[in-house]
């Protein structure tokens, strides 16, 4: 394993680590908020309204993207050889298409099966998973190796919303 491979496992660790702390933190700050849904169709709603969020940040990478080719002049991308820094934004975009691409059904997947007094989740998943977009992208701009704890945070995210609603899935029949 290489000395950046052993940093990015490092980075990628305390960036799970510092995401679990901001979710506690979110859901104490939360206290309940927006309380009991019982109903799964309202739950689903209200994350559907949320996950404006992540698509919102989504739409942003395309901007810049679009942005950068427009200001340096690459009409044509495939003719063009990009510096790093608009290198690092197609990248950005393409991974945030990505995670988004799992995060958003397996977020509609968890509306379906948290209990009503747990609906506080919807909300703190998509700005959670959101923060971790921002951290991949600012991270990835100083260095690959920097990029870790928002990718291992994003995919922790979805990673345990997957393991979340295959259990209540499973546990429900």
């Amino acid at each position: 394993m290489t000395p950046d491979q052993k940093k990015s496992i490092l980075f990628g660790t305390f960036g799970v680590a510092a995401h679990a702390a901001l979710f506690a933190v979110m859901l104490y700050l939360l206290d309940g908020w927006p309380g009991p849904i019982p109903d799964p169709g309202e739950r689903v709603q209200l994350a559907l309204k949320l996950s404006l969020l992540p698509v919102a940040f989504l739409l942003a990478t395309v901007l810049a993207v679009s942005l950068g080719r427009f200001m340096t002049g690459a009409f044509d991308p495939l003719a063009d050889q990009p510096p790093r820094w608009r290198a690092v934004d197609q990248r950005v975009l393409g991974n945030t298409v990505e995670q988004t691409l799992i995060f958003l059904p397996l977020l509609i997947a968890t509306a379906m099966v948290v209990g009503p007094d747990e609906s506080a989740l919807l909300t703190a998943l998509p700005v959670t998973f959101t923060v971790a977009r921002v951290v991949f992208w600012a991270g990835y701009r100083r260095s690959a190796v920097a990029r870790a704890p928002g990718m291992a945070v994003g995919f922790a995210i979805n990673l345990g919303m997957l393991g979340f609603v295959v259990v209540r899935f499973a546990g429900s029949g």
